[in-house]
């Protein structure tokens, strides 16, 4: 079984029921322009949840490539040619990973734009990626009866930024272990 087979079948579950808890928030409250008309609880829940589902989903498939990428007999091969090529793995690696983390941020800021919350997209991206990650300058806040969907956030983003960071030094060491296996080998021959 694949890496990613294996990661399907252990969040199939987890993930349909995040997309189940978003559908419901995002269906028990129409987004208006007027920051009078305020959510239940339950909303910003299903809302904080499903996007918690749906983050780590995306995290875990890239995490699948980045190991399948790591473990590939052609890729090893190619970086064994020169060392220069294993930067390379590296670079690309942490590439992959911060399109992974702009990615989640976009997505928050679309639900930020899309509940209301925020009016304006580029002040919800603004929002979201300080609050992602963690930052917070204050000069930019929500409507206060969406205040608990920037603490799901910021806790998302905690527990990515922690992710990606333990990838990236997995895509280093690999590469790293790659590279000494080289070189010892050339110095034997």
């Amino acid at each position: 079984m694949s890496v990613k087979q294996m990661i399907w079948k252990q969040f199939r579950w987890p993930l349909l029921a995040g997309i189940a808890a978003a559908l419901i928030g995002f269906s028990s409250y129409r987004a208006t322009p007027q920051p009078s008309s305020c959510p239940g609880i339950g909303t910003v829940a299903g809302i904080v949840v499903g996007m918690l589902v749906a983050t780590t989903t995306i995290h875990a498939w890239v995490t699948s490539i980045h190991v399948e990428l790591n473990n590939s007999r052609k890729i090893s091969a190619w970086c064994a040619k020169s060392s220069a090529r294993h930067l390379l793995a590296i670079a690309l690696g942490a590439l992959l990973t911060a399109a992974t983390l702009a990615l989640e941020i976009v997505l928050w800021a679309l639900v930020y734009h899309h509940v209301g919350a925020i009016h304006g997209l580029e002040e919800s991206l603004y929002f979201s990626g300080i609050t992602f990650t963690t930052v917070g300058y204050g000069d930019s806040t929500l409507v206060q009866c969406w205040r608990l969907l920037s603490v799901g956030e910021a806790i998302n983003g905690v527990l990515m930024a922690g992710w990606s960071t333990a990838l990236l030094i997995f895509v280093v060491q690999r590469a790293m272990t790659l590279q000494f296996r080289n070189e010892e080998g050339k110095s034997t021959d």
